[in-house]
């Protein structure tokens, strides 16, 4: 098993190396006000990146508002880096459009808010439509939508439905300018 393990990694390791020049950062690390939280996010082939987040989740539904503590983690596919450099726009600090497969687990212990606070967990899977842009300064910003599945350990309320999300922030450090 060990073996299987360790050829796979090769493998994938030469995949990613065999991409070619990166047109996302290395990585990054992001200070968000929005949705207060940290970031993070690694270059992991030539327009392919994993970004990690954990903060304060805003969520509304018809009984109210709530921040709720919340762990994200999505694969993102940059796609149009090409068409932006040739209208002379940046994409420093991965400035560009993705699609993403996304995931949020959120706890169910509202911070702030009128929800009804629970005891256990509920979450988000699907995909989503997004963007981002970093200027020189390390300003910050990014927007989704998109649709997926919403499970709930306490409330048994699972289903389809959809997702949207703003942040505004900055990226943290000098190596990515």
């Amino acid at each position: 098993m060990r073996q299987t393990l360790t050829i796979l990694f090769l493998l994938c390791s030469l995949f990613i190396s065999a991409q070619g020049q990166r047109n996302v950062e290395d990585s990054q690390f992001k200070v968000n006000f929005i949705n207060p939280g940290l970031e993070y996010e690694v270059g992991i082939a030539q327009s392919q990146t994993l970004n990690f987040g954990a903060g304060l989740q805003f969520g509304v539904n018809s009984n109210g508002y709530a921040f709720f503590p919340a762990l994200n983690g999505q694969y993102r596919y940059y796609y149009n880096f090409n068409r932006r450099l040739e209208r002379n726009k940046q994409v420093r600090g991965n400035s560009a459009n993705y699609l993403a497969a996304s995931g949020t687990l959120f706890v169910e212990e509202v911070i702030i808010g009128d929800l009804e606070s629970g005891n256990g967990y509920f979450g988000f899977v699907g995909p989503v439509y997004g963007f981002q842009r970093t200027y020189r300064s390390g300003f910050n910003f990014s927007a989704e939508l998109g649709v997926g599945y919403y499970f709930d350990n306490f409330l048994d309320d699972d289903g389809f439905g959809p997702t949207a999300s703003f942040s505004i922030g900055w990226v943290i450090g000098k190596g990515w300018r």
